[in-house]
């Protein structure tokens, strides 16, 4: 789930982003270029070296980037994490699907309780997705819903595995 869900994966990148250049720099004091030099077969550059203030401007820049991210990641994880451990599924009906260069997201209702929610799931772009015909404006889906919080909601038609929804 989380590799369809953008804001993990782009949380997860600045994450990556972030600690890899700032352990180099602490460990080795530079970023060894060489390696992605010889894989792009291009100049002859070896590496970039900190000295002095760099280093430390560099690690607030990491720490500041792990400030904003990390937490991003941990909440994506932590809303799926919620949503997955109950078992309550519900009918639902997809209202619209909207597209950006980036994003496919689905709008929907459910029923929860004798009241109705509106909700969106958004996924990095997935053509394969994008064509199943359980996933076209006026179908019917399955939502997976969070007992406590019933505005938070998954499509599971939309992050199962195969068309028919069932495999997660």
């Amino acid at each position: 789930m989380l590799s369809l869900d953008l804001p993990a994966i782009v949380s997860v990148i600045f994450v990556i982003g972030a600690i890899i250049p700032a352990s180099l720099v602490l460990t080795l004091g530079y970023l060894p270029f060489s390696l992605l030099n010889a894989a792009f077969g291009r100049g002859n550059m070896d590496r970039l070296v900190f000295e002095g203030a760099e280093i430390p401007l560099l690690l607030v820049g990491a720490g500041t980037v792990l400030l904003l991210a990390a937490p991003t990641f941990y909440w994506r994880i932590q809303h799926f994490r919620r949503i997955l451990l109950s078992t309550t599924t519900v009918p639902g009906q997809i209202r619209s699907l909207n597209f950006t260069p980036l994003e496919f997201s689905v709008d929907y209702v459910y029923w929860f309780q004798q009241r109705a929610y509106a909700g969106r799931n958004a996924i990095r772009r997935n053509w394969r997705r994008e064509k199943r015909a359980s996933l076209r404006p006026g179908q019917d889906i399955t939502a997976l819903v969070d007992d406590f919080h019933p505005e938070a909601s998954i499509v599971l038609e939309l992050y199962s595995r195969d068309e028919s929804g069932t495999a997660l």
